[in-house]
């Protein structure tokens, strides 16, 4: 068998889809083609539009997920910090493109592990085949409710919506992308909400009540 430091079955390991798997059951994953990839902040992992053969997992650091816009917007549709399972609904997927840019936040590591092992590994582990198939429902929630959220909740219901889940808004700029609207429409927003008493200016940013 090839060899496989300790610390990196360790590293696996760290992962929930993985935490019930021996070094050894690991170690017969990791016969199948397999990359350790580092990322520095700012680097793609993946390019929208790419055909995702691979089961990545995010061991290290944090990563976004970004859409462009027709209008040469950027959107942050997700962010995500490890240890988690990427894209994982498009894995079997027949139209398996991924919709988005994949880009390291901050210094990253990513597995990328060959399908066809991880397929025949799930068939013959039916606690991770369980725990793999509730992070695609999970994955595929998230989305529906953000997907809910855009259609119908105004932009003041998605602020309040980002303030009880983040606390503050401290980059006008950087929320603006999360989410999907300019800048100035987020800036002309946060100043009316202060006005009508919904949310306050602070030192650094907005904060709610």
């Amino acid at each position: 068998m090839q060899t496989i430091r300790t610390d990196k079955i360790q590293e696996l390991r760290s992962m929930p889809l993985f935490s019930g798997c021996t070094d050894t059951e690991l170690l017969a994953l990791l016969q199948s083609p397999h990359q350790r990839q580092v990322y520095a902040a700012g680097d793609i992992v993946s390019r929208a539009g790419e055909p995702c053969r691979s089961l990545m997992l995010l061991t290290q650091g944090e990563i976004t997920g970004r859409m462009g816009s027709d209008e040469g917007r950027e959107i942050v549709l997700e962010r995500h910090t490890a240890p988690q399972v990427l894209a994982s609904a498009f894995l079997f997927a027949a139209d398996n493109a991924l919709p988005v840019d994949i880009t390291a936040a901050t210094e990253a590591t990513v597995w990328f592990i060959n399908r066809d092992g991880f397929f025949r590994f799930l068939q013959s582990h039916p606690s991770v085949l369980r725990t793999f198939l509730q992070e695609v429902s999970v994955r595929s929630r998230m989305l529906a409710d953000k997907v809910r959220g855009f259609a119908v909740t105004g932009l003041r219901g998605r602020v309040k919506e980002y303030l009880d889940r983040h606390g503050a808004i401290d980059n006008v700029a950087e929320v603006a992308k999360v989410l999907g609207v300019a800048r100035p429409s987020l800036s002309r927003i946060l100043a009316e909400m202060v006005v009508d008493g919904q949310i306050v200016k602070t030192g650094r940013g907005y904060a709610n009540i």
